[in-house]
């Protein structure tokens, strides 16, 4: 939560931390589950529907398992 709280004193208001809050929780987990949703979301003060948006949008932020290496192919 340290981390959090640092990325929250950043930016102007809680909202706008939510996608370090992601990258944060991912680092530690290995991806973002459905509770860590629901944590970041309270902790943030949105709604799980508002962090979960911002999950599914970014493609390096994973809402299921994945493996040790990523391989992100671009065009």
């Amino acid at each position: 939560m340290q981390s959090i709280d640092h990325e929250i004193q950043i930016v102007p208001y809680k909202k706008a931390a939510v996608i370090e809050a992601l990258k944060i929780v991912q680092q530690h987990r290995g991806w973002i589950s459905d509770e860590s949703v629901d944590a970041i979301a309270d902790y943030l003060e949105m709604s799980p529907a508002e962090v979960d948006s911002v999950a599914t949008f970014y493609n390096l932020i994973f809402r299921k398992p994945v493996g040790r290496h990523v391989i992100l192919l671009m065009r």
